[in-house]
């Protein structure tokens, strides 16, 4: 049954990605400005991909799965802080554009300190993972075929969204696929709500009980 809802929700998410560019055309501009509902939506999206992975490593057992989850919390702190544009979301924008409020994170006294905290933290992470063998356990994941491999078409399909949203076409697709803000930010919250549902998925994964064989069935295979 959690196999088959999982399946059903990345088709689901799949069908979400596909309608993302005619909902684009029709979708409001303002939806996309920063601090707008798309955004905040985004952001909604990773904290509660951290609070998941917080809530499974509390509640676990230690084990791979958990510590997979304690490792993925400065994954979604970092993606969660780069959408406020590292806080500077929460001052007053610099000025107003075409495409909405303009936020810098160039004006915060420690924007200079943001690339290396963020290495620290991703280093610190995959230093817990290796010695933890989460490694491990992800092969035990995708050799039982547990791994929701569809997320990660999602991810990707998203990730062309939000560059072909940006402009960055071919000169042929360029008559189909205008810069679109809307369509990069919708592709975005697609990605994100695919990374969240592959944790879940990930972290819920149980091995598949195997079923004894009795003696005389054995014999009577042999």
């Amino acid at each position: 049954m959690q196999m088959n809802s999982s399946v059903r929700l990345q088709r689901i998410l799949l069908l979400c990605l596909l309608l993302c560019y005619p909902l684009s055309l029709v979708i409001p501009l303002a939806w996309s400005f920063e601090n707008g509902i798309i955004e905040n939506a985004q952001v909604a999206v990773l904290l509660a991909g951290l609070v998941l992975a917080g809530r499974a490593w509390r509640l676990g057992s230690k084990d791979g799965a958990a510590m997979l989850g304690l490792c993925a919390l400065p994954v979604w702190f970092l993606l969660a802080s780069r959408e406020l544009s590292w806080g500077a979301v929460f001052l007053p924008p610099l000025g107003f554009g075409p495409e909405g409020p303009v936020f810098s994170s160039r004006v915060l006294p420690y924007r200079p300190l943001v690339p290396a905290i963020a290495g620290l933290l991703v280093l610190a992470s995959l230093v817990v993972g290796w010695r933890h063998g989460v490694h491990r356990y992800l092969k035990r994941v995708v050799a039982g075929g547990g791994f929701p491999w569809l997320c990660v078409v999602i991810v990707l399909g998203a990730a062309l969204g939000s560059t072909a949203g940006e402009g960055h076409v071919p000169a042929f697709a360029r008559d189909w696929v205008a810069h679109s803000q809307v369509l990069e930010e919708m592709s975005e919250l697609v990605g994100y709500m695919a990374l969240v549902l592959a944790q879940g998925v990930v972290l819920r994964y149980r091995a598949p009980v195997k079923t004894p064989v009795s003696k005389r069935a054995a014999e009577s295979i042999n």
